[in-house]
C-alpha cells in the first residue's frame, strides 16, 4: 500500500510538471518500457481530468445560483439595467 501511494505521488509530480529533469527522464523511460506503469499514469491522468471537470461543473452551478439570487435584489437588477440600457 505504501509503495502504491509513493508511486501515485511520483505520478502526480510528473503530471503537474513538478519533477526534476533527471527524475523526469527516468520516469519517462519507465513509461516507455513498462506498459502496466503507463496504464497507471493514464488512469491517474483521467482521474485528475474528471475531478477538474466535476469541480468546474460545481463552480458553474454555484455561480449560477448566486446570479439568480442577485437578480432578485432590486439594486443589483437596477444596476444591470443601467449598464445594458
Amino acid at each position: 500500500m505504501r509503495s502504491e501511494l509513493n508511486e501515485a505521488g511520483l505520478i502526480d509530480e510528473w503530471l503537474f510538471g513538478r519533477m526534476g529533469d533527471e527524475d523526469g527522464r527516468h520516469f519517462e523511460a519507465r513509461l516507455l518500457t513498462d506498459d502496466a506503469f503507463a496504464e497507471k499514469v493514464e488512469a491517474q491522468r483521467m482521474a485528475h481530468r474528471l475531478v477538474r471537470r466535476y469541480a468546474r461543473t460545481e463552480e458553474k452551478g454555484r455561480l449560477e445560483r448566486i446570479y439568480r439570487l442577485l437578480l432578485h435584489e432590486p439594486d443589483f437588477a437596477n444596476q444591470l439595467n443601467n449598464i445594458f440600457t
